[in-house]
């Protein structure tokens, strides 16, 4: 399970250190994607595998066509290097507005990299709008 938020910088050649915490849990494989807003999201291969099938399974053709158009050709596997750093392709970089300073925050099943600017934006709006959180 991915939890936690951390602020972490992309440098010049689009390169960010992973959370330590994190790092155990995707050192065997993962993928970049766009996600859902303006950020991208990060999955085990496992997962994304099984996510994947699950998505598919309930689309219509039209619908199917559409969504693996927007997803796969931007999709990118990850591999850490030797410091624990990812490269996070410059059009992915682009599509969630990314600077230097960026947020990294575990979602219980993926990670999320936001341009840190946005998160604070979005985390205030959802504190504003918050009463009905469960636990």
């Amino acid at each position: 399970m991915f939890l936690g938020e951390y602020e972490h910088t992309i440098d010049t050649k689009g390169r960010m250190a992973v959370p330590a915490r994190f790092r155990s849990q995707i050192d065997k494989g993962a993928v970049v994607s766009k996600g859902m807003g303006t950020c991208l999201s990060i999955y085990t291969a496992e997962h994304w595998e099984r996510r994947s099938n699950e998505l598919v399974a309930g689309l219509s053709s039209d619908d199917l066509r559409d969504f693996e158009r927007r997803i796969y050709p931007s999709a990118s596997e990850i591999d850490l290097d030797s410091q624990g750093r990812m490269v996070i392709p410059a059009k992915l970089r682009a599509y969630a507005n990314l600077s230097s300073e960026v947020t990294v925050a575990g979602v219980r099943d993926h990670i999320e990299i936001w341009d840190r600017a946005t998160w604070q934006e979005y985390q205030a709006r959802l504190d504003a709008e918050g009463s009905n959180i469960p636990f």
